[in-house]
C-alpha cells in the first residue's frame, strides 16, 4: 500500500530569497538569490497567499471529505500559514502523481467555494514516499504534530 507526505505551497509562499534557499525543479534545493526572487515577484498573477485559520481548517475539512471519495486514507494533516501537510496512503493502483493532483484539484475546489476562486498553491506539491514504519511513527508522532497551524489526526480530529 502506497504512503505518501504530499506538502501543498501557498501560492507565492516559498520566493527564491527565502533564507533556507529555494527548489527548482529538477535542480533540488538552491541557495537564496535575491535577483532570481524579483524576477519570480515580476511574473506572479495574484497577490501572495498565506493560510490563515479558517483556510487551514477548510482544508483538513477539503481532505478529509475528499479522501472518502477518492478511497485514500488520510493518517494525519498538518498546516502552517505557507503550507499543508497530507499523509496519505491507498490500497488502489493509482499512481503517487494522479492521488497528488486528484487530491489538490478537491482541495482548489473546496476553497474557491469557501472563499474565492484564485490560484492557492504553487506548482508541483512536494511528495515523499514513506517505506518504513519508523519513518511513518516519526511523522505522526514527532514532525507533523509540531506544527504551528490547525491539525488533524484520527486520534484527536482537528485541534490547534
Amino acid at each position: 500500500m502506497p504512503c505518501y507526505l504530499f506538502t501543498y505551497h501557498a501560492y507565492g509562499s516559498w520566493m527564491p530569497d527565502h533564507p533556507r534557499g529555494y527548489v527548482r525543479r529538477g535542480q533540488g534545493i538552491l541557495p537564496p538569490d535575491s535577483e532570481m526572487a524579483d524576477f519570480y515577484r515580476g511574473n506572479l498573477t495574484q497577490d501572495l497567499l498565506q493560510f490563515d485559520e479558517a483556510i487551514q481548517q477548510s482544508l483538513i475539512e477539503a481532505t478529509l471529505e475528499a479522501s472518502q471519495y477518492q478511497e485514500v486514507v488520510c493518517h494525519f494533516i498538518a498546516t502552517e500559514v505557507t503550507h499543508a501537510h497530507l499523509l496519505l496512503s491507498w490500497k488502489t493502483n493509482r499512481t503517487w502523481q494522479v492521488a497528488r493532483a486528484k487530491m489538490r484539484e478537491s482541495l482548489s475546489r473546496r476553497l474557491n467555494r469557501d472563499f474565492k476562486k484564485r490560484l492557492w498553491f504553487s506548482k508541483s506539491p512536494s511528495r515523499r514516499q514513506v517505506k518504513e514504519q519508523e519513518h511513518f511513527d516519526y511523522l505522526v508522532r514527532t514532525y507533523l504534530p509540531k506544527h504551528s497551524g490547525w491539525k488533524w489526526s484520527p486520534a484527536k480530529g482537528m485541534y490547534r
